[in-house]
């Protein structure tokens, strides 16, 4: 009967250090997935924190490309009135040039103000 303890005795034995062991193995697991879990969060709000920034960096371009459209509205409009105004000038040019042509005296004169619309002409020509 002695014997048969002491064989239970050492079974249970033996039966403990292998649950302490085991224990000892899952306490380390479960420290390597807590610090696994850690780095996870960690890098899961520097990906949330990239987001933000590319979302609000998106909506600045967003605002900007907005802006630099009515920019460009702004200068075509602008565009548009000064070659208007060229034409109109142009054309007045013509204008004078037909009717000095007709009533022209003398051709000293004429060759003088010919010679200042053809400059005028140049200037407008290299204003744009």
């Amino acid at each position: 009967m002695c014997e048969k303890l002491t064989d239970e005795l050492e079974e249970e034995r033996c039966l403990r250090l292998e649950t302490e062991k085991r224990l000892h193995e899952v306490i380390l697991e479960s420290e390597i997935s807590t610090s696994q879990m850690q780095a996870l969060q960690e890098q899961f709000a520097r990906m949330e924190e990239t987001v933000r920034n590319l979302l609000q960096n998106q909506g600045t371009l967003g605002q900007s490309s907005g802006a630099t459209a009515d920019v460009l509205k702004a200068r075509q409009g602008k565009v548009s009135e000064e070659a208007a105004a060229c034409k109109e000038t142009a054309a007045d040019i013509n204008v004078a040039t037909d009717q000095y042509s007709n009533s022209a005296s003398s051709t000293v004169e004429q060759e003088r103000t010919v010679h200042l619309l053809e400059r005028l002409r140049t200037l407008e020509v290299s204003k744009w």
